[in-house]
This record gives C-alpha cells, structure tokens and sequence, in this order.
C-alpha cells in the first residue's frame, strides 16, 4: 500500500557529499521511463543515467530510494550488493559513463515524492510530484542535489483516458489504447527537485500570452469553479510575464507555462518550470474576500519569479535556499502592484509577514537567514519564515539602500552571468559590487549571518537600540504625531541613524513610532505614553503603512506578555474594525480572536469570547449588504459563538443574513464550532456532507468529530491519527480537531502518550513532523509537568533533528503563552 512516511530513516545527503560528487560528475542526462498501470501501492521506474567522470577514482552513487531489479553500468550488471539503502554504488571511468537502474517505487501519501489520491466522489485517480528538497530519488535514480543539473527526457505510461502534465510539452499525442504513452520533449538543464509531473483525469483550460502557451489543469469536480476563475488567473499569469520580462531584462526562459491544481497538495505551490504545481484551496469554490484573491495572485507571483530567481539560475547547495525563497517572496510583493488590481503590496507584507518573521526570531530555533547546511534534513527543516519573511524583508532594506535601479541592474547581472547554471551568495553578491558602492559584504555579514532582529524602542521620547552584541548599524525613518481635536496628526519625521555604539534621537509627540514605513527589519516597541495614545486613537492615524507598523507593535507586545489580550482585543474591535482594506480587517480580527483563546486568562475566556460575539455582530449589522465586511464579521461570528441555534441554522443552510448564502466554508466553521462548543453535531454533521460530499468535506468532518469535547471522541481522534488508511492531509485534519482551546482538562491525559508516541514514531518524518506539531498539549491542566516531561525528552538525543526543531518550538509556543495569559490575568 501506499507509504504513510516521508523518506526512509537516513535518507540524507550531506553537503560534503554533494560537493565531492559534483567535482566528480558532470554533464548529467537523464532517460526516465515510468509506468503508473502496474498497480494501487506501486510504479515501475527506469532511468538511463548519462554523465561524465572526471577521473573515475572517487566514490560515485546514485540515489534511489525504490526498490531495484537490476542496475547496469556501462554494460555491465552489477551486483545486488551494490544498491545498499537508497544509494546505488556505482564503479565509473574517466570520461563518457552509461548507468541504467530499473525498479519500483512506492507512492506516498504525505505530498512529497509521487503522491496519489482517490478522489472519493468517483474513484478517479490522480498524481502529482514534488521533490524539494530532496525526494526526486523516491521515483527515479539520480544524482539528487541541485548543482548536478540536467536535461531530463521523461515518458510516462499511463491509464487511458490520463492526462499528463510535465515540465515540456508531449513530443507528439500520446498512444492510445487500454494504456497511453506520452513521450515528452527533452527539458532544458534542471536539478533533480525541480522536475516534475502530474497525471490522472484532469481537464485543461488553455490559453496563450504573447508567444508562451499557457494551460489550468483541474480535476473535473473542480473544473466549473476552475472556469470562472480562469479569467482572473490568466489575466495575472500574464500581466506577471509582462512585470518579469521587463524586470529581469530577459524574457520567460521556458517553453511553455502550465499550472495544475493538485489533489491533497502539501503546500501552497512549487516552481516547476513549465508544470506549477497548487494547492486546490486557489481554485475557489465558495466565496472570497478581495484578500484571498490578492493572496493567490501574490501565491502565483511568487512561483512565477523563481522562473528565472531559482529555475534558469539555481544554487548551488541548500544554504542558499533563502536566496531563492526570499527573493521570490520579495518579488512577489513588488509585481502585486504592476500585475494585480490590488495595488501596492507592502503594508499588506507588513501587516501579514513582517510578524510572523519576527515570532520566527522569538523561538529558540532561530538561525541567520543563510545557514550552513549540513544535510538534506536540515535543508527541510530551514524551510519557514526567517527563510521567506525576514529573507525578504531584508533584502528590501537592501534595495533601498542601493536604490531600486542599481538593485534591479544588479539583479540582471546575476541572471546573464550564471543562466542556465548555479550561483550562490558570492555570485549574488559579487554582480551587487558591480553596480553599487554600498558595502554589501557588512550587508552580508550583519543581515545575512546574524541571528536574530534588532529592537528599536522609544524611552521617554528617545528613540534608542536596544543594547545587542549583534547589533546592526540602523537607519530607521521615525514619525511623531500629536493629539488634536480627537485625532493624531503628524509632526516631524525623519531618518535616524543607529548602531552597534548606540545613538539615540529626542522627540516630542503623543504618538512616536521608529520605523513608520516598515522599510527597516526591526522590531518596534512602543515608549507607555505611545502606546495610550495608540489605543485611544490608532484609527484616525491616516498613514496606512504606519497604522500597520503599530498594529505588529501591539501584536509584539502580547506574544511578549508586555499587554494584556483583551487590551489588544479591545483595540482591534475600536480602531481594527474601522481599516477599510480587507486583507487587514480579516488579519486583526483573526488576531483578536487569538488573543482571547490562546492568551487571555483562561478564567475569562468565555466571557471575553462573549463580549467579542457581540461587538462583531453589531458591526455585521452594520456593514453594507453584500460587501466582504460582511463576510469577514459573519465568519468571525461563527468562529466565536456559542449560539447553538445559530450554528445549526447555517448548517442547514438557513442563513440570519439575507444578502450572505451558507456555503461550503461557512457552514463547515459553524459545524466544527457547534462542535467544540458541545452541541450536538450527529445529525447536522449528515446534512453538512450531503452538500460537501467529497474529499474537502471529508477532511472536514474529521476535523468537527474530533473537535467534540466528549473522552469518546477524542479517543476515537487519538486512534485515526495512528490508523491505517489515512493521508497525512486526513490526519492533519483530525489533529486540527483534536487540540482545541478550553477542553484541557480532556485534553490533559493525551500529554504523556503524546511524548511517548512522538518517541517511537520519531523515525516517520512525513508523520513525525506534523505530529509533534499538531498535538503538542499546548491546552493542558498540568503545563509545568508538560514542560518538564519535554525538556527530558529533548535532552535525551532520542528525537532526530527535523522533529526535535519542531517540539523545541511547540514548547515555546506554551512557555510564551502561560506568560501572556499572566499578564492577562494580572491587568
């Protein structure tokens, strides 16, 4: 049966490794042949190695993680000795070597290598890949690291009646018969993670921009909400070929430019060139607010810039996975405004990133933006926001500095010199040197390789830095506003330079805030006497991106147990609740929510979430018929309420609110609410999938049974997580249920056999990870015995990296918040 893990127990390449092999093999191709008929749990795969050895002395293997049947190099089979683990030893010559590896390989479930879905609702079968970092081995033989790039030519063997998708086009239409055949052009240079394909039933809308044929690939319950979104996603793909192009000076560097929305996809989205793979949340089948469409267009920016930032050049190893994540990231922002209708990106960065980049540095587990990496697990442990977030707000500090002209030339630089090739930082930083005077190597040095963010705080009208021994030299732009007639109105700003020596500027004002244009990546604490002027008037400040740096100010504060929740509660449902962007009005009321669950005083939790419900509701009432406000209050609402007549109403579809119909997401937050609230879900939960019956709804009626506050039911949860059968996308969903706010007393006897599962699955990194993320027992009786009991486990040396990173921050998040619910409490 399919496999339920991620990579076996010691499939990792080290960097040392990578780097001999590369001095050792070159001008690598690829012949990989695959049959998808053979069975449900398995696929024959072959592939045809050409390459060339430098001397022939060194060690050179290939990873393969199936299972083989026979290896042959240079025509010669070698012995079954020589496939040990996931690597195939191989004994090469100087120069010109042919290595053929057949076998079979597993499909997995947990969205890394090939993953295979059913869909529920016809039996139909569908397939993506995803490889990065380190997962093309788990389908085909190859050298399995990104300097080792090479031109692939694929063919995949399919049932009749499949579609499939790859990074090139079918050399011709694919054979017909009880099976299909597609043969697929030979791609430019790739490394291994960025190959990729997608095959099954899916239904295709095509399109072209300018000479690049552009297709949408959907599976067919999904294809009527795929063709009224066409319009927009091509209209963005374009415009964003268009913004590129002209950026980069260069023009789309592949031959064709798919998308392809898969089933059970782990992730929001992965560059493949020519064959982008997205998670089906972007395929909208219900409605959204104006911020989800500006989200997807900023997911689908993002895969499009790695096009030439990550796919035509790539780097070299794993360490420099941040150039390539933040710059995309960076970009992506940057296009919002050229290729979207949603304007400029930054405050939306601002207000969405810019905190959960700084939370990043908050936790134990964090590193420099560009980490030494010593192997394949660590790489995709580095995956998170320092990488994305703080990587990219950097390196828009940076554009600042060298002004945005002389970044973008060298930008170009970078691109001509190394296309089709690898770079890493020198390379990056070297095409900078040739354009600008700026000292990019102390750039480097302080942004790049220090940990951490530097505090710009204000001390009685004094904007100082926080004493830090890795401290960075600072120029931060501070506005002061005084109060008049009930409003804040600016009164001087200026740019203020600080440093590793200090440096401290005086202000007068009600209001001073460093940092006002969220240009620099620092962390802002408000001085007391700006913090009161914030919560009494933020809403009449009229600087959007200002507003915003004070609102990540605020959310600081609470995660700092510097302010209590329910004064930052307060605050959203006064001044949040007025910001006319949608994006941000979602974001401070989903934080304010969070506020009262996660850290307010638990004493008080049901009284505060009462008081939330009914300020939300007299702003529902007042928001104009129809618009996205509705929407934001009436879902917000929902997640708050314990009006059990009201949750039951929507899941029948009997909406309060004539202008907003129950569909699919409203009703499945008031059936997971009634839930965890107590009420009686048996019989709302049938009517709930008779109008979601497929593997949305599924995933989401795991998530409501789990969510009952009953023994039996967490019992029954408990149980799902380790059964057999189950994807890691079902899995999730029951653990998304089972942890809920205010149940900790059922809660509490999972602890321990939580420590201990996590001990013995440890070896599981598909499952290890998501488990010891999603029940760590954040909601407990016994939070001084959670911390203690983890603290052995973590000393102990029994957990492998990826997931030991994991638990370290799970037990973090607990420590901050019984210290907020504190200062909740002590108010």
């Amino acid at each position: 049966m399919p496999v339920d893990g991620g990579a076996a127990s010691g499939d990792k390449l080290t960097e040392a490794e990578a780097a001999a092999r590369s001095a050792e093999v070159s001008d690598v191709h690829y012949a990989v042949a695959l049959d998808l008929t053979v069975g449900a749990w398995k696929f024959a795969t072959s592939t045809v190695v050409r390459f060339h050895a430098r001397s022939g002395d060194a060690f050179v293997f290939l990873d393969f993680a199936g299972q083989v049947e026979s290896v042959e190099c240079n025509g010669r089979e070698l012995e079954p000795g020589a496939h040990e683990g996931s690597r195939v030893r191989l004994a090469v010559r100087p120069g010109a070597n042919t290595v053929r590896v057949t076998g079979f390989a597993e499909y997995s479930r947990t969205g890394e290598g090939l993953h295979r879905f059913q869909d529920p609702l016809d039996g139909r079968v569908y397939v993506h890949t995803k490889f990065e970092p380190f997962a093309a081995h788990r389908v085909y033989a190859c050298f399995d690291q990104p300097d080792l790039k090479a031109t692939v030519d694929l063919t995949v063997t399919a049932e009749a009646g499949w579609v499939v998708v790859a990074n090139t086009d079918p050399e011709e239409p694919p054979t017909a018969g009880e099976r299909s055949t597609w043969r697929f052009g030979r791609t430019p240079p790739l490394p291994p993670y960025l190959v990729a394909f997608a095959a099954g039933p899916f239904r295709r809308l095509r399109s072209s921009h300018g000479e690049v044929p552009l297709a949408l690939y959907a599976r067919g319950s999904l294809f009527a909400d795929l063709t009224r979104d066409a319009p927009e996603l091509f209209a963005v793909i374009g415009r964003g070929l268009d913004f590129f192009r002209q950026l980069f000076d260069l023009p789309y560097p592949f031959a064709k430019y798919d998308h392809v929305f898969a089933p059970e996809y782990a992730f929001g989205g992965m560059e493949h060139p020519g064959c982008v793979t997205l998670n089906e949340r972007f395929v909208f089948q219900h409605r959204v607010t104006a911020e989800a469409r500006r989200h997807r267009a900023e997911v689908l920016l993002h895969e499009m810039a790695h096009m030439w930032f990550g796919d035509y050049v790539t780097m070299r190893w794993w360490d420099d996975l941040w150039l390539n994540e933040a710059f995309a990231t960076m970009m992506a922002v940057v296009a919002q405004a050229e290729a979207t209708p949603h304007g400029e990106g930054w405050t939306a960065f601002t207000h969405h990133a810019l905190p959960a980049a700084r939370h990043a540095d908050r936790l134990p587990t964090r590193h420099p933006i560009r980490v030494e990496t010593a192997d394949t697990d660590a790489a995709r442990s580095n995956l998170g926001p320092i990488v994305y977030l703080r990587g990219a707000a950097v390196l828009h500090d940076l554009a600042s500095r060298v002004g945005w002209e002389t970044f973008v030339a060298g930008v170009r630089t970078f691109l001509r010199t190394h296309a089709w090739s690898n770079a890493g930082l020198d390379d990056f930083v070297a095409a900078l040197r040739k354009v600008s005077d700026e000292d990019v190597d102390r750039w480097v040095d302080e942004w790049l390789l220090r940990n951490g963010v530097d505090t710009v705080e204000v001390v009685r009208g004094r904007v100082v830095q926080v004493p830090d021994p890795e401290a960075r030299h600072l120029t931060v732009r501070v506005a002061a506003f005084d109060e008049h007639e009930g409003e804040l109105v600016l009164r001087h700003r200026e740019h203020v330079s600080l440093g590793p020596r200090g440096g401290a500027r005086d202000f007068a004002g009600e209001l001073i805030v460093p940092n006002d244009d969220a240009v620099s990546h620092v962390k802002v604490r408000l001085d007391p006497r700006s913090r009161r002027a914030a919560l009494r008037d933020l809403s009449t400040l009229d600087d959007r991106r200002t507003r915003a740096v004070v609102w990540g100010a605020l959310w600081d504060d609470v995660l700092d147990a510097r302010l209590p929740a329910r004064t930052y509660a307060a605050a959203v449902l006064t001044h949040g609740v007025l910001e006319s962007d949608i994006g941000v009005l979602e974001a401070l009321v989903e934080r304010a929510v969070r506020a009262v669950e996660l850290y307010g005083d638990p004493a008080d939790r049901d009284r505060l979430l009462e008081a939330v419900a009914r300020r939300v509701r007299a702003q529902l009432a007042t928001a104009a018929l129809g618009s996205d406000r509705r929407l934001v209050f009436a879902r917000a609402l929902v997640d708050v309420s314990r009006d059990h007549g009201l949750l039951g109403d929507l899941v029948r579809g009997r909406s309060p609110w004539p202008d907003l119909e129950v569909d699919r997401d409203l009703r499945w937050r008031a059936v997971v609410r009634l839930a965890s609230t107590g009420g009686d879900i048996d019989g709302v939960l049938r009517v709930a999938r008779e109008a979601d019956p497929g593997d949305n709804g599924g995933r989401n009626a795991l998530t409501a049974e789990a969510a009952r506050p009953t023994r039996a039911a967490k019992e029954e949860a408990w149980t799902r997580v380790f059964g057999e059968g189950f994807s890691l996308a079902e899995r999730k969903a029951v653990m998304a249920g089972l942890r809920q706010p205010g149940q900790e007393d059922l809660l509490t006897p999972y602890a321990d056999r939580y420590l201990r599962a996590l001990e013995n699955r440890a070896d599981e990194p598909g499952f290890a990870v998501a488990f010891a993320r999603g029940l760590f027992p954040r909601f407990t009786t016994r939070e001084d015995v959670v911390l203690a009991r983890t603290d052995l486990l973590l000393e102990s040396g029994r957990l492998p990296e990826n997931v030991r990173k994991v638990v370290r921050e799970e037990r973090a998040e607990l420590a901050l918040m019984r210290a907020a619910r504190a200062c909740d409490a002590a108010r």
